[in-house]
Parts: C-alpha cells; structure tokens; sequence
C-alpha cells in the first residue's frame, strides 16, 4: 500500500512539471505591423502597432502539443478612444485556415483576457479587428495554466483521509 500511495503521489508531481508547448504565428495583418516577440514554451507574446487612421486586423495562429487550459490576455495604448474592437477566437480548419463553428467573438473596449482549453494539435486562430479607426500600440499575451497549487494540496490531504479510513477499519 505504501508503494501505491508513494506512486501516487510520484506521479502527480510529474505531471505538474509536464507545460504545454505553445506556438504562436503571425499569419498576417492589415494596416497594422506584426510581431511574435518571445516563445519561451508555456507563454508566447506578440505584438504590433497601428499607425494609421482605417480599419486593420491582425491575425495568429496558436497549437499546443499537449491538452491544456490558456489565459489569453490583450491590452493596449491607445491615441484615441478604443471602440468597435473585436477579438476572434476558435478552431480553424489548419495552419491559416477559416474558423470552424463555435468560435468566439468578444467585444472590447479596453484591456481584455479570457481562458480557453486548447486540444493538442488542432489549430486555433486569434484575430484582433477593428472597425474604429484607431492608432494604438497592442499586445498580446498567450500563458498555458499551470496545474492549480490545489492539487498537490489536495492530494495529500486525500491520502490522508485514506489512511484514517485504514486505520479506524484495524480498530473497529
């Protein structure tokens, strides 16, 4: 029995350590520039300025090797007030391909997140478009979410249960 819970336990901090690998890739972009900034694995940054007055998009395409949740976070320094922004999210048929259904549009007037699971190996687009003829600086933030620190609280404390379970069952 020790050995299994000592596995268990083994195991559940192996898996806390496993990140997901994201890649994020500026697919391309109107009226505004492009960059793909740092990769370092688990958190990918892009960015790009908008510096004239129109319309303009920036699009990204985003895989993961492994299932894992993301925080998706944008925020900006606007000249003028931001308004009629949009940000594009969802499955996309491949590298630089058109959005399945269920994507997701969000509105936003300012600084924005949200979180999403990504499945390994399915494409997903982010696109950033604007109807409002800003000039703004933007950036984009991508962060796998890491194991919550509630697990390894938690396992502990189930294996503790187990063992009271164990040794009120030798009493009784």
């Amino acid at each position: 029995m020790k050995k299994a819970m000592l596995f268990l336990v083994a195991l559940m901090f192996s898996v806390g350590v496993n990140a997901a690998t994201l890649t994020l890739t500026g697919i391309g972009s109107s009226g505004a520039t492009q960059s793909v900034d740092v990769n370092n694995n688990s958190t990918v940054l892009a960015g790009g300025t908008v510096g004239e007055v129109g319309n303009w998009y920036s699009e990204f395409d985003l895989i993961s090797d492994t299932n894992t949740g993301i925080k998706v976070e944008w925020s900006f320094n606007p000249f003028t007030a931001l308004s009629g922004a949009t940000i594009k999210f969802g499955q996309i048929s491949g590298p630089s391909g058109y959005y399945l259904p269920g994507a997701q549009t969000f509105a936003i007037t300012g600084d924005f997140s949200f979180t999403a699971f990504l499945t390994a190996g399915v494409y997903y687009g982010i696109d950033i478009i604007d109807a409002a003829s800003n000039i703004l600086k933007y950036d984009v933030s991508v962060s796998a979410v890491p194991v919550p620190a509630a697990l390894f609280l938690f396992a502990p404390a189930l294996l503790g249960f187990l063992g009271l379970r164990r040794k009120s069952a030798v009493a009784a």
